[in-house]
């Protein structure tokens, strides 16, 4: 397990509390260098160069990005934490940034005549060459050790020790074992390697979804996504904890990172639960749990979801259509479950001094609903480009900030949203290219392919036994380890064989997103409920394990979309199929709301023992389909069984409220 200081630190890093104290020059230099990064992204997407003649390859431009992102890296991070106030780098640290811009620089420009000569070359060619290609790759690793922490270093050497020793492993760990020289070169340059689909993705496409949301962030418009749920939600029972599921919903959708979210939403609702009657831990595990949804999220979900598109070859639209309907199941059952905890533990709603006026929110903030809608508008119904309808949201967010007149949108704001924008895209930038090397190492030996067969294999007849090893795997990948990380890394080694089984590519790849992501609420490294805890003052390890129970029927929903892919909304969807959709849509919330009632000890009064046991077989019986995908209970009317139990229970416990019977009850300690 890590040290608590070490969790510290990365949560930090992701909160955007790592504040470097350059100075002077070397301040000027850096806000260059970050701004430079979402500018390079934005003249690749919209094919600038070419309009003067010059037609780049797509390596080129990732190239571009990479040597930015390193260099600002080095200078902004420095080799010790230690040194991080420092008014200028250190002699290391600007010598380690000069030469990842002027390799990356050289390799960009010369490109082109490195691919024709077979990436290396012979002669003197040969030895600059390889020189190049092991610093690059030397460079992305101290990069990524001083952004992530040595978790993925790790993994990244592991890795490159493996392709070296590839051929003599045993069973389905043996693959071929390329030359070194070789394996370098291809890792550097290769389309397949760090400049492949992970970091071309992000160039492309990711950079303008993030300038989008630190736009949004800066310009005012994040007090609307806040303001809003206040108001809305605040005069209920609990109204704080569900006030926070709908704002980090929002904020989470557009950030892309739940660490980032719980920084910005946690620091308002936060307080709010605690003074409410929230125990400081289940405050914090509330908001853990709502800002984790926000990458599952459409329309604007993680990089990890624009990576999934170019993945599986489809458009990101289905994507997203894909994950809304999980991602409305994820948050109703939270929202259930939230409220059968205010109703036991007698939360207090939010006064009327507490909470936001909403028509004066929506009178003074109103202009910032525009770029969301005309975002929809463009992505689900003109079925633009991503990047294109990024940009078009991007330049709506500057009008709306002009309407609303808070901040001037002027040359300086407009350079800080983009620095912004640069110094959020740093770790993606490192993380994406590591996993290239993850990506190509797979590639080269051919581990992917025969790992795959023996996963699927090992898990015999029941597909649930392969579902459930994906889902462990998934979480054990992704403890300290980045969402976008743990994507390519599933993508690549589980998701094909659940494909192999017969399950839908895009609910095999959503499903191992969908843990991936959970990963950040799962003890004993669950950054996200860290982080939470650290704002709320609560113990980490118990917030970590209220985070699980409060996400307990999260873990549940990728079951239920893979069991009926029709939930994903992609393809030709017939008649029938909506119909099952329907059917599996209202069985899974009534399902999730039974077991929430399980967890909680309530429904309408106090439950005891055997009720909470009833509740949770019924709920279970709901979730899983007779036969289907999972093929389980063949035979045995699952859906039929649970629906018939789930009504004698509710209407008995109604009745039994209604009577003014065990109001309080026999209420077990569930906490």
């Amino acid at each position: 397990m890590k040290k608590e200081s070490d969790i510290k630190q990365r949560i930090a890093e992701d909160t955007g509390q790592a504040v470097p104290g350059l100075q002077g020059g070397w301040a000027r230099l850096v806000s260059c260098l970050l701004a430079g990064i979402p500018l390079a992204g934005l003249l690749y997407a919209f094919s600038v160069p070419s309009y003067f003649g010059y037609a780049l390859w797509g390596e080129q431009a990732a190239l571009a990005v990479l040597g930015l992102g390193l260099g600002a890296t080095f200078l902004i991070k420095p080799a010790r934490a230690r040194f991080a106030d420092r008014p200028r780098p250190a002699w290391y640290d600007v010598t380690a940034a000069m030469l990842a811009l002027l390799l990356c620089a050289w390799t960009a420009v010369r490109y082109e005549w490195l691919v024709s000569i077979g990436f290396l070359g012979t002669g003197a060619d040969y030895y600059i060459n390889l020189i190049v290609a092991g610093l690059t790759l030397l460079l992305v690793l101290e990069a990524l050790r001083r952004l992530t922490g040595m978790a993925m270093v790790a993994l990244v050497l592991a890795s490159l020790a493996y392709a070296l020793f590839a051929g003599r492993m045993p069973g389905a760990f043996n693959g071929q074992t390329p030359d070194l020289d070789f394996l370098i070169g291809y890792l550097q340059l290769d389309s397949a390697g760090i400049l492949g689909t992970p970091l071309s993705v992000v160039v492309s496409t990711v950079v303008a979804y993030v300038l989008l949301g630190n736009a949004l962030f800066r310009l005012g418009g994040g007090q609307l996504f806040l303001d809003l749920p206040l108001a809305a939600m605040g005069r209920y029972r609990g109204g704080p904890a569900k006030a926070s599921v709908l704002a980090s919903s929002l904020f989470g959708s557009i950030s892309g990172s739940a660490v980032a979210n719980v920084a910005t939403t946690g620091i308002v609702t936060i307080p709010l639960m605690k003074k409410c009657g929230y125990r400081s831990e289940q405050a914090a595990a509330i908001e853990a749990v709502s800002s984790t949804g926000g990458q599952l999220l459409p329309p604007i979900m993680g990089a990890a979801a624009f990576i999934m598109a170019e993945f599986l070859g489809v458009s990101y639209v289905e994507v997203a259509l894909a994950a809304l309907i999980p991602a409305i199941l994820f948050y109703m059952a939270l929202l259930v479950q939230i409220h059968l905890h205010a109703a036991r533990s007698g939360i207090r709603p939010m006064t009327a001094e507490e909470r936001p006026d909403a028509m004066r929110t929506l009178r003074r903030y109103w202009p910032f609903l525009l770029p969301i809608a005309l975002l929809l508008v463009i992505l689900f119904a003109l079925r633009w480009t991503p990047e294109k309808a990024a940009f078009a949201s991007l330049v709506a967010t500057f009008v709306a900030a002009a309407m609303v007149g808070e901040h001037k949108v002027g040359p300086r704001a407009i350079i800080g949203i983009f620095e912004a924008a640069g110094k959020s895209l740093l770790e993606i930038i490192a993380i994406t290219a590591a996993a290239g090397v993850i990506v190509g190492v797979l590639s080269i030996t051919g581990l992917s392919f025969s790992l795959g067969l023996s996963i699927a294999d090992m898990a015999g007849p029941l597909p649930i036994v392969l579902l459930l090893m994906a889902a462990v795997t998934a979480i054990l990948f992704g403890m300290g380890m980045p969402t976008t990380a743990v994507y390519v890394l599933m993508a690549t080694l589980i998701a094909p064989s659940l494909v192999a089984a017969g399950f839908d590519p895009l609910a095999s790849h959503l499903f191992v997103l969908y843990f991936g992501v959970l990963s950040m609420i799962t003890p004993p490294v669950c950054l996200a409920s860290f982080a939470a805890a650290s704002m709320a003052g609560a113990p980490f390890m118990r917030s970590g394990w209220q985070s699980v129970r409060f996400g307990a029927t999260a873990f549940l929903v990728p079951f239920v979309f893979v069991a009926c892919p029709p939930l994903l909304l992609h393809g030709d969807m017939a008649g029938g199929e909506w119909l099952a959709a329907g059917l599996a849509f209202v069985t899974a919330m009534l399902g999730f709301l039974m077991i929430a009632a399980a967890i909680e000890a309530y429904l309408f009064h106090g439950i005891a023992w055997p009720t909470r046991i009833l509740a949770g077989l019924s709920g279970l019986m709901l979730i899983i389909p007779e036969g289907g995908a999972l093929k389980i209970f063949h035979g045995i009317p699952t859906d039929s069984i649970g629906m018939v139990l789930a009504v004698v229970l509710v209407m008995f416990c109604w009745v039994r409220s209604r009577n003014g019977a065990c109001r309080t009850g026999a209420v077990a300690a569930v906490d």
